[in-house]
């Protein structure tokens, strides 16, 4: 059977010398965000909080969701084209630990795991712990679930700091039509996740064709 026709759960393969396995990248990826959804849906039941009622999808809100990854794309490009000092490490580990995987994926694969993330990291982030944080003021719920938003991204220092400023950033977006709405911010979260996974999977993909 040609490997573009392969079964979803792929036997390993090879890029650049790096092994990297569709399979068990998909496998990993369901369970932890799987996982870390279910956990944030326990949580919300446990704080009484109702994430139904944060969930409007209209068309305002997909319009900020889109429009409001952009800067985030941006900040992609420049971090991306111009990897100086801190930055390099992080492009590095991302392109050694997930290029050869993404290299084995769908297109579709990576719609899935993008708007997996960004559903399940909105929810527990967003939708439960700045809504919980936030009893104590808008400012205190934003700043310190991104606290925690950040040390769960802790790759290396640089790249903690950089998630709880796009914590942050997502947060606002969050209330950006003037409501709690995770519409919004899961699709940001999600469109930025999936052009991040495109571009580390075509340089990992022409990197195989090169050797």
């Amino acid at each position: 059977m040609p490997e573009n026709d392969s079964p979803l759960l792929d036997e390993p393969a090879e890029t650049d010398g790096i092994p990297g396995n569709r399979g068990e990248f998909l496998r990993m990826a369901t369970l932890f965000q799987g996982g870390l959804l279910l956990f944030a849906l326990g949580l919300a039941w446990l704080a009484g909080i109702n994430l139904s009622s944060q969930l409007h999808f209209t068309g305002a809100a997909v319009a900020w969701g889109v429009g409001a990854t952009v800067p985030m794309w941006a900040l992609f490009a420049i971090t991306y084209l111009f990897p100086v000092g801190p930055l390099g490490t992080i492009k590095h580990f991302l392109r050694e630990v997930l290029g050869p995987s993404l290299a084995q994926c769908r297109w579709y694969d990576l719609v899935f795991v993008a708007l997996l993330a960004g559903c399940s990291e909105e929810l527990l982030f967003r939708g439960v712990l700045q809504t919980w944080m936030g009893r104590w003021g808008a400012l205190a719920g934003l700043l310190a679930s991104n606290v925690i938003f950040g040390l769960a991204h802790a790759i290396t220092p640089t790249y903690a700091v950089l998630a709880g400023l796009l914590g942050i950033y997502l947060g606002l977006v969050y209330t950006i039509t003037g409501e709690a709405n995770l519409i919004p911010a899961i699709l940001c979260h999600a469109l930025y996740d999936l052009v991040a996974f495109f571009v580390f999977q075509s340089e990992a993909r022409k990197r195989t064709t090169a050797l």
